[in-house]
């Protein structure tokens, strides 16, 4: 979901308009996406999830990954989107979420001794976020929905085996404990 031009080869790449990868070449390096993952168009499907849900049957996906993606989303769609990707799933299959961290990106920058000034809202302005998550916010959207569990894990450590190799945070972007990394299990 939300895949940009990090179009792997076996899934279903889904994103709003296909974006060729050789433009984005200086952070998409054969460390995280090497010629043996690269998909190309044939593995890309243009669908607005929000607007017409995904055309799939219920309980029929394997396993469902996204990263620095939820974020950009509102609350509303956020929730939209955890319902449709819930009813996709296959019982007991894995939904693996990879967002910013509205805790540590608030801890790290903000001094909110100093009233509104004190405030780091870059992490909207900055980025394009509408509704940066929390773990908690996460749990409780993801189990209002009807996810049976959530758990957390450190990058790349997804209880899912179908999980590439998790590309975000870029460490010029965010340090190492700045993204939430989560299991959410159908």
């Amino acid at each position: 979901m939300g895949c940009g031009p990090r179009v792997l080869k076996g899934w279903v790449n889904i994103d709003l308009r296909y974006e060729p990868y050789e433009k984005y070449l200086k952070y998409y390096t054969d460390e995280f996406y090497p010629s043996a993952i690269r998909g190309g168009r044939e593995d890309f499907f243009a669908i607005d999830i929000i607007k017409t849900g995904l055309p799939l049957p219920d309980c029929s996906v394997d396993a469902i990954f996204h990263e620095d993606f939820i974020e950009h989303l509102d609350q509303k769609e956020q929730i939209m989107f955890l319902a449709e990707t819930l009813r996709v799933l296959k019982r007991g299959a894995i939904h693996r979420v990879n967002t910013p961290n509205l805790i540590d990106s608030m801890h790290r920058n903000s001094n909110f001794s100093q009233g509104l000034a004190g405030v780091y809202t870059r992490e909207w302005t900055d980025h394009g976020h509408r509704n940066v998550l929390s773990p908690g916010q996460l749990t409780e959207l993801a189990c209002m929905v009807g996810y049976a569990e959530v758990s957390f894990a450190e990058r790349d450590r997804s209880r899912c085996a179908f999980i590439p190799r998790e590309y975000r945070p870029d460490p010029a972007d965010r340090p190492k404990g700045g993204n939430i990394f989560a299991d959410l299990v159908a």
